[in-house]
Order: structure tokens, then sequence, then C-alpha cells
């Protein structure tokens, strides 16, 4: 009898062990958040000049990617010219179903639209970076998708203190990241905005 209570002591003392482990462990992960404003993305709406794509289920007549022209519209075979500037994606989906039920050139069309680039929108890359200048902002873009496109680092860039600055709500924010320990998985990555700043500064030798 000593020997089984000596033995669930034993094991209740191993459970004990696991679980104060386990939580400093789990304490030690690499956090993924980033700060509350870093987050919110930005309203599906289209703008001139961005490319969405329509996608109609047994229509490949009807399905392809669509450039808003300079006055917010597009060419959409059957439908003619729709203005779809400042339009969200399920705005612009519902805008397409109801001009081909309407016409009745489908019944019960399935229909998905996705924006691919978005060109009327920009954020900024100053600094170290091989071209700066303002680069097209596309949904779930990176801090290191942005550098990339702005033509990566210079050779003296401080790849590893990055500043961002946004905008919210009037008020100016800025943020630091490593883009160079993010790049090779030893930091979480950030999604950038349109209308962010990013300013790459030269390294101190």
């Amino acid at each position: 009898m000593f020997a089984r209570v000596r033995a669930s002591r034993r094991w209740q003392q191993i459970v004990f062990l696991f679980a104060v482990v386990s939580s400093a462990c789990y304490e030690q992960r690499p956090k993924t958040a980033s700060p509350a404003s870093l987050q919110t993305l930005s309203e599906d709406r289209v703008g001139v000049d961005d490319v969405f794509e329509v996608r109609v289920y047994g229509e490949p007549e009807l399905t392809g990617p669509f450039r808003v022209a300079v006055d917010g519209t597009i060419d959409y075979p059957l439908a003619g010219r729709v203005r779809v500037v400042g339009l969200r994606c399920g705005e612009i989906q519902q805008l397409l179903v109801t001009k081909l039920t309407e016409g009745k050139f489908l019944k019960s069309p399935q229909i998905t639209v996705a924006v691919k680039e978005r060109n009327s929108e920009k954020v900024t890359v100053f600094g170290q970076v091989s071209k700066p200048g303002q680069v097209a902002y596309y949904p779930n873009m990176t801090i290191v998708d942005a550098i990339a496109n702005a033509g990566g680092f210079t050779g003296i860039a401080a790849k590893n203190s990055v500043n961002l600055r946004r905008e919210v709500s009037g008020k100016i924010e800025m943020h630091v990241f490593p883009v160079a320990d993010i790049a090779e998985g030893r930091s979480p990555n950030v999604l950038v905005l349109p209308g962010d700043v990013l300013v790459v500064d030269e390294r101190v030798f």
C-alpha cells in the first residue's frame, strides 16, 4: 500500500514538473502580435488602375482580370461599361450578378471577385534601398515585400532598424522592425498598409 502511495506521489511530481516546463516553453515562443494599429486591414475598395479578377463558374469567357479605367469603369462582357471605382469586392460581385441576370444572360451566375493589384494605393520607401520612392500596394503586402519591391537594401542599409510610419486617426505612429531577421524567419512578419512610409537608415559603422 505504501509503495502505491509513493508511486502516486511520484507520478504527481512528474505531472507537475511537466506542466511547469510546458508553461515555460510556451511563454518563450516568439509572439506574433504587432501593435494593434498594425493589424488593421485596409478596406477592400478598388480604385483607378487597380486590377481585380472575376471568376464565373462554368463561364470561361466571362472570367479573367479587369483593370479599372481612369473613369472608374471596366468593360465587362455582355454587361458593357460597369462603374466599379470605390466598391468592395463583394459589391462588385453583386453588381455583376445583377447585370447578368437582369439582361437574362445567365440565370444564377456564381461569381467571385478578388483584387490582384493595388496600383491606386502606394507604400513609400525612403532611404537605403536601390529604388527609393513609391511602390504599388497589394493585399497582404508585408514589410519584406515592400522593401523587395523598392529594389532591396543597399550595402550600407541598417537592415534591422527599419522605421514604419503610419497615420492612425490623425496621429502619426512610428515603429521600428528588424527586417533582416524577419526575412530569415527569426522574427514575425508585419503587414503594411496603403499610405505607410518606410524609412531605411544608413547603418552606423
